[in-house]
């Protein structure tokens, strides 16, 4: 489609949506600020004075991310200033900075240009990772190099000084200085091309509370400044030039989404308790430490799953065992004696091999990763232990371990860990001497063995995300077979509900922390099968609790048995969207974006 056609009717976008909202306003497309880099030729005798140029260019940005991490932490907190601390090391790295000056002594081009393809050599190797934390990084080097080429350039403003009044702010892909530099009260949400959510940018766009959508393709070519819009950060939608009863329902969608909000919150500071009196604990998900207040501010009870592996996926070279306590000990003082569920680093495929060397394969998502990598690299094993334990006396740590496949692999993790307890105490390093440590149950055959697995732990966690996968044998990123990753398969729900019967019976507690732990449709469900612990996405908290304090515990049992007599997948949903929709029929937006109504008309 045409601008032109464009500017005279209704068009619909799909992207992802990453901070919840609805923006409905004027667009505003926003540039990079920067001017088009070509090479050119510098003389000999003046190198050494493209190279200064270069340096002082790397230490005004500095400076200036220096200023803009403190306003962010006046506004945010010192969880989101701490993004430009990664921007300031980013400048500080000695490869990325030596290289740039090494090529202008040798190739004598201009600083802009050299600098730019260092930077994007680097972005190429991380853009290329499948993992999504790993591309996300991709947007941080891009924001130091777009920063460091406007210093060269000359450039004296950001390009978001030209935001004229409140709209949705559109860019291919907006960095986070850039982000946080908008003025707020002229943002009414943010809308990029790329992106993903586990980008800078999308973690700020949540710590401001801002509605955002990514990944929305070539969208910008289609805009000119004050294009009507409508960004939809619940189902990830984008709708530019709104019909008048569109934007008449998304208004009166908003007004429904924001009244449903101040409901909820009125439950932060209550129990996850079901009516009857049964105790559930309710805790958060999260990658990145800025996600911690947050959740805890909506009522989590700690953090029921840490992912460590961003510390080893951040850097070239492995994290000491001292940044990695320092790092552990941050988060564990953040959350004031809450519980905490480190997961040792899950590294596996394209990730691994970064650190390990792993030889390419033809499917790493079944081969060397997770667990499968700590007995031929046990000194990082042992290192990543030994931060943890000794962090441990801070607050209420416990240790849970990936992709176990059988007793032998979780004996030998147990192992390891009596061995650097032994060490810990030789040398009088203090430790909680019963840290309880567990298994991740997201591979078939750890479920099935669940009661042989417990006999080793202290509770069992199960990673719904991998144990569908791996149950239904689909990949759920192959769009050729995702219609066949269904969560209320019964199969997985067997495996689900014998899991925490084994587990139960070996006395030991059972939580999960996959998406599906997340999915309103799935609470009863899996409370009533005796579910100890959700761990959810942050912004799934209050929906969770709010059904937790809903509902009996005997009729979530009850709910369980029937849900388990029914053959296929899609009995499972028709029952319990029936159920949700007589019981709960508050908490669905009547809305055709609404996940819940989606899945109904599926």
């Amino acid at each position: 489609m045409h601008a032109e056609s464009a500017a005279s009717q209704e068009m619909r976008i799909k992207g992802l949506a990453v901070s919840q909202g609805i923006a409905i306003g004027p667009a505003f497309p926003f540039g990079s600020g920067i001017q088009d880099v070509r090479p050119h030729e510098v003389a000999a005798a003046e190198v050494e004075a493209e190279v200064q140029r270069l340096t002082q260019a790397i230490e005004n940005a500095k400076s200036e991310l220096t200023r803009i991490g403190e306003e962010t932490q006046e506004r945010l907190g010192e969880r989101s200033a701490e993004i430009f601390e990664v921007h300031i090391l980013i400048l500080d790295d000695p490869e990325i900075r030596g290289a740039a000056i090494r090529r202008i002594r040798e190739e004598r081009l201009n600083a802009e240009w050299l600098f730019l393809q260092v930077v994007e050599k680097y972005e190429q190797s991380f853009s290329h990772f499948k993992d999504e934390y790993m591309r996300a990084r991709a947007t941080d080097l891009q924001d130091v190099k777009r920063r460091v080429i406007r210093q060269l350039q000359g450039a004296a403003k950001s390009p978001g000084d030209g935001l004229p009044g409140p709209a949705v702010v559109f860019a291919a892909d907006l960095m986070p200085s850039e982000t946080i530099h908008l003025r707020r009260d002229y943002v009414l949400g943010f809308a990029t091309e790329l992106g993903s959510r586990t980008s800078h940018a999308a973690i700020l766009a949540r710590s401001l509370k801002v509605p955002s959508v990514v990944g929305l393709g070539p969208v910008c070519q289609y805009l000119v400044p004050g294009t009507p819009v409508i960004l939809d950060g619940y189902s990830g939608q984008l709708i530019l030039n709104p019909a008048p009863e569109t934007l008449e329902r998304y208004e009166k969608t908003r007004s429904l989404y924001e009244a449903l909000s101040h409901k909820l919150a009125r439950s932060r500071t209550l129990p996850a308790r079901t009516k009857d009196g049964k105790d559930i604990e309710l805790s958060a998900n999260i990658e990145f430490f800025e996600e911690v207040q947050p959740a805890i501010a909506d009522g989590a009870i700690g953090v029921g799953l840490y992912r460590t592996e961003y510390l080893f996926l951040m850097r070239d070279e492995l994290p000491t065992e001292e940044e990695q306590y320092a790092e552990y000990v941050r988060i564990i003082d953040a959350l004031h004696r809450q519980p905490i569920i480190f997961r040792t680093f899950d590294l596996g495929g394209d990730k691994a091999q970064r650190h390990f060397h792993v030889h390419q394969e033809a499917n790493p998502f079944l081969g060397y990763r997770g667990v499968r990598l700590y007995s031929e690299r046990e000194e990082v094993f042992r290192m990543q232990l030994r931060a943890i334990l000794r962090a441990s006396v801070r607050g209420r740590v416990r240790i849970l371990i990936p992709m176990i496949s059988s007793v032998a692999e979780m004996r030998f993790c147990r192992g390891v860990l009596e061995s650097v307890k032994e060490e810990l105490r030789a040398a009088a390093i203090p430790f909680d001497e019963e840290i309880p440590v567990g298994a991740m149950i997201e591979v078939p055959s750890a479920a099935v063995s669940a009661d042989l697995i417990a006999r080793e732990c202290d509770f069992l966690s199960i990673g719904t995300n991998d144990l569908i996968q791996y149950t239904l044998a689909v990949d759920r990123s192959n769009r050729y077979v995702d219609q066949m990753y269904r969560a209320f398969s019964p199969s997985v729900l067997r495996l689900i509900r014998d899991t925490i019967h084994h587990g139960h019976a070996q006395g030991v507690w059972v939580g999960m922390c996959g998406e599906m732990a997340s999915d309103p449709l799935a609470t009863m469900a899996l409370i009533g099968m005796g579910l100890d612990e959700f761990s959810v996405s942050p912004v799934s908290l209050l929906v969770i609790k709010d059904i937790i304090r809903r509902v009996h515990f005997d009729e979530c049992e009850n709910l369980a048995e029937r849900v388990l007599s029914y053959s296929t997948a899609d009995e499972v949903e028709n029952y319990l969207s029936s159920v949700f929709r007589r019981k709960f029929r508050d908490l669905i937006i009547h809305d055709p974006n609404h996940p819940l109504v989606r899945r109904e008309q599926n």
